[in-house]
């Protein structure tokens, strides 16, 4: 046993690492989410972390991930929740004799 170690072991190394895994996976997840090509997050990972992840790594985070989605989607919910959805579109139209573009509410609740 090496002096001044005292037989105690430190795991902050790999809890580092494991942060660090999380959140590698969770932007590899954002990039699905964002539409980015399985190309593109190889080359990125590749870039980033001198890893390259196959296609088929990155199609398994996506399976899980859309279990995770597929479940909450349709969890039980304890209480209602109301909303409303609001957007807008523009189109052109004649007022007066002049055309100008005019918004048109969209609302959904």
């Amino acid at each position: 046993m090496c002096p001044g170690r005292q037989g105690r072991f430190s795991t902050e190394l790999f809890a580092r690492y494991q942060r660090s895994e999380k959140a590698l996976v969770s932007a590899l997840m954002e990039m699905y989410v964002q539409g980015v090509s399985t190309r593109r997050v190889k080359a990125i990972t590749e870039e980033l972390c001198g890893y390259e992840f196959s296609a088929s790594a990155v199609s398994a985070i996506n399976v899980k991930m859309d279990e995770e989605l597929q479940r909450f989607m349709s969890r039980r919910l304890e209480e209602p929740y109301p909303y409303i959805i609001m957007d807008a579109r523009y189109e052109r139209v004649r007022e007066n004799g002049v055309g100008q573009s005019r918004a048109v509410l969209i609302t959904l609740g």
